[in-house]
């Protein structure tokens, strides 16, 4: 599952939901029914894991889907026989993982010090015992780089 490259994933959208920070809903559906079935998937796998939640979407409309997260580097496909078959290219945890990448480094290379500031005193606010945690990474981190420097 592993992929040779990152996928790019240009938009992140604060307000949205899971998955739907990064993708549109639908692509975000699409992708949890290629990583919740066991081996590649057809469209109309994927339509019939959507139907089965309660959605109604159009063949089409899933087989434009898969392409386009296919062209994002989210899936991988292969052909058999007239049809393709998708396979998701990287794992739910490896796509956050990424994203999260993403985001800090564009606000790293434009707003290092407001972002490490806001940073700081959001966990304090949101998740106290967490500061700790960032206090020992950050030590391990400095001790990691002397290392390097001797």
């Amino acid at each position: 599952m592993k992929s040779q490259e990152n996928p790019h994933l240009p938009v992140f959208r604060p307000g949205g939901e899971g998955l739907q920070k990064m993708l549109g809903k639908l692509e975000a559906e699409v992708m949890e029914a290629t990583w919740d079935a066991e081996g590649p998937v057809s469209v109309d796998d994927v339509r019939e894991a959507l139907t089965r939640g309660g959605k109604n979407p159009a063949y089409t409309t899933i087989m434009t889907t898969l392409s386009r997260l296919y062209s994002k580097g989210l899936l991988s496909r292969e052909m058999r026989g007239k049809a393709y078959y998708y396979s998701p290219r990287v794992s739910r945890r490896e796509l956050t993982s990424n994203v999260t990448k993403q985001v800090i480094d564009s606000l790293m290379s434009t707003f290092a010090e407001p972002a490490m500031a806001y940073f700081v005193e959001a966990l304090g606010d949101e998740h106290p015992d967490k500061l700790d945690a960032l206090a020992q990474m950050i030590r391990q981190r400095q001790e990691q780089q002397k290392k390097q420097g001797d």
